[in-house]
């Protein structure tokens, strides 16, 4: 460890959006005092470092990877393990084998990812040991803050769940650094639980200085929601609190921000303005803040988050701008959104191809190509009709099947065929039970012949179709929060009216709301709080964790290149595998496979 963090240390230069470069890495604590002024430009570089491409393993500094960008990394390390995006096929792109749990420790979005977790821990250190309490409480509160963040991707990413540990407690965490004095130490993985409780100090000692900033002559004029925030601090802390089910702890701090949140969060939020300008949201709490000058949009815009769900050079809803356009929405996922036309949500975020106006529609399914792969693609039928009954016939490999509509638990139709399953050839080829019936219309082909559904939620700001800034913590959390928390606590009201905030502000009708009379074939509070954290956080990363937290099995039975099936919450493949460099310079143990 020792020797991987002092990796390029000392010519790092970090870079804030607004100011020139600054060597933050070359500057001990004993500099950073002495020049106090320099601790604003070293956490401004520290934001920086979530969206910047930084060179590493031996790469130019004047050419450094354009896939190497944290918050692409992040972004695709915790959705494409979930079950809302399907990929449509095998690539070069390291997201593949972590969307497939077959990571390698040699991986270049794995071995960055903790790099440059560990920069962002290292910069606050430094920041911390350097800012004397009460000379610049904000800016102490912000990097408090960037070290519990840190911490906690790394804890998150890297090993299994708090919930694990609580039945596991040998259950290993990463290695923990509070403190410059730390990395003097022999490097040791801390519990899960320790790393948890070592967050929890953090932001609560964020609070307490971003709370002695307000109360001074002259408060930090920090506002813009690119900076953390005391607000942003306490969210966090919330999120924390759920992960590691303390529930009243949770509840309690989500009632504190909400009782003082904008109106607009709790009645609408301009779909306009989020995800499209979340710098300038009411709904935004802290976000990545971007801009089109900066070097990784103007170097390596097809490398942005949104290029890897959207390509806009044909359709030209912004800039015309390219991208890959290899992840789609989940079928399964389209469906939740479906079963109201209203949800602006799905509006705002989904782009389908064009449906032809003559009825006739389209069935998909997963396949399996052969009996001895794991692997599922993709199976379509163009050109079906849909009968009185509402069923749908269709022809695949010369064999005739019927697609019937079944009202799932959640009050939704689903389509399944008329067989427990069905073998399609010869070679053991097979798709399953359930399948899904779209509107039929022009479909590019591609490997597989995937349906292309676009996800532009990561889409569109300034009008360019490759850049976003990131909300990495926003509103519409701090309310679900609580109505997890309150289901938990068997607060069932008051848990379905948080889900019901959600739901009015997303335009949905009177008759779409939930009550102990009105559950829409739902038998569970927490089947609705979750349903609609997965529509409402779709593609932010928190799907991923919401399943594995709360004792559930990922169902990742979709189309899509990746092994169907169902991923137990105790598989220990959900952990990240840690890079080889460190495990071969610290020597720190790996994690199980």
């Amino acid at each position: 460890m020792k020797k991987i963090l002092a990796i390029s240390f000392a010519a790092l230069l970090l870079a804030s959006c607004n100011m020139d470069f600054y060597p933050s890495d070359a500057m001990t604590s004993s500099q950073l005092a002495d020049n106090p002024a320099s601790a604003v430009y070293t956490t401004d570089g520290i934001y920086s470092l979530f969206k910047d491409f930084l060179a590493y393993k031996g790469e130019s500094e004047d050419y450094p990877n354009g896939r190497n960008q944290y918050l692409r990394h992040y972004f695709q390390l915790t959705e494409l393990r979930g079950d809302n995006v399907t990929v449509s096929g095998t690539t070069s792109d390291p997201f593949v084998r972590a969307y497939d749990y077959q990571e390698v420790p040699t991986e270049e979005n794995i071995y960055y990812t903790w790099w440059l977790a560990y920069k962002v821990v290292y910069g606050a250190n430094s920041n911390i040991d350097a800012i004397a309490p009460g000379s610049d409480d904000h800016l102490l509160a912000e990097n408090y803050f960037l070290r519990a963040f840190g911490h906690f991707h790394l804890v998150t990413l890297f090993a299994m769940p708090y919930v694990y540990w609580k039945d596991h407690p040998e259950a290993l965490g990463v290695v923990e650094h509070r403190g410059m004095d730390t990395y003097s130490e022999t490097p040791v993985r801390k519990t899960v639980g320790e790393i948890y409780d070592g967050i929890v100090l953090d932001l609560k000692e964020a609070i307490k200085f971003f709370e002695a900033d307000a109360r001074s002559e002259k408060p930090s004029t920090r506002t813009d929601r690119g900076y953390a925030s005391l607000t942003a601090a306490k969210a966090l802390l919330a999120r924390v609190y759920l992960y590691m089910e303390m529930n009243q702890e949770c509840l309690d701090i989500c009632d504190e921000l909400l009782a003082n949140a904008p109106t607009a969060v709790t009645d609408t939020y301009d779909y306009e303005k989020f995800p499209t300008a979340t710098y300038d949201s009411n709904e935004t709490i802290w976000c990545i803040r971007a801009s089109v000058t900066d070097k990784f949009f103007t170097t390596h815009p097809t490398s942005s988050i949104s290029s890897m769900y959207y390509d806009d050079k044909d359709l030209k809803r912004w800039d015309g701008g390219t991208g890959w356009g290899e992840h789609y929405w989940a079928d399964e996922l389209i469906d939740l959104f479906q079963r109201y036309p209203e949800d602006k949500r799905f509006a705002a975020y989904f782009l389908q191809p064009a449906p032809t106006n003559d009825g006739k529609v389209l069935v998909s399914f997963p396949i399996k190509t052969k009996a001895t792969n794991p692997h599922c693609s993709s199976g379509i039928v163009h050109g079906c009709t849909v009968n009185a009954d509402g069923s749908v016939d269709f022809k695949y490999k010369n064999k005739n099947y019927t697609a019937t509509p079944t009202l799932d638990a959640g009050g939704y139709t689903h389509y399944e065929v008329n067989t427990a399953g069905f073998v399609s050839g010869a070679d053991g080829s097979s798709v399953q039970k359930r399948v899904y019936v779209r509107p039929d219309g022009s479909v590019r082909q591609n490997a597989g012949d995937y349906v292309i559904y676009f996800n532009t939620k990561f889409a569109g700001q300034d009008g360019k179709s490759n850049l976003t800034s990131p909300a990495m913590l926003r509103w519409g959390e701090v309310v679900l929060n609580r109505a997890e928390a309150n289901a938990k606590l068997g607060n069932e009201g008051p848990a379905l009216n948080d889900v019901n905030t959600i739901r009015r502000r997303a335009g949905l009708p009177a008759d779409a709301m939930f009550d102990a009379t009105h559950m829409h074939g739902y038998t569970s509070v927490m089947d609705v709080v979750l349903d609609e954290r997965r529509m409402e956080f779709c593609f932010e990363g928190h799907r991923y964790f919401d399943v594995y937290r709360n004792r559930r099995d990922m169902d990742r039975r979709f189309v899509g290149f990746h092994e169907f099936g169902i991923i137990k919450w105790t598989d220990p493949r959900i952990a990240l595998l840690i890079p080889l460099d460190e495990i071969n310079t610290s020597h720190i143990p790996q994690n199980d496979r």
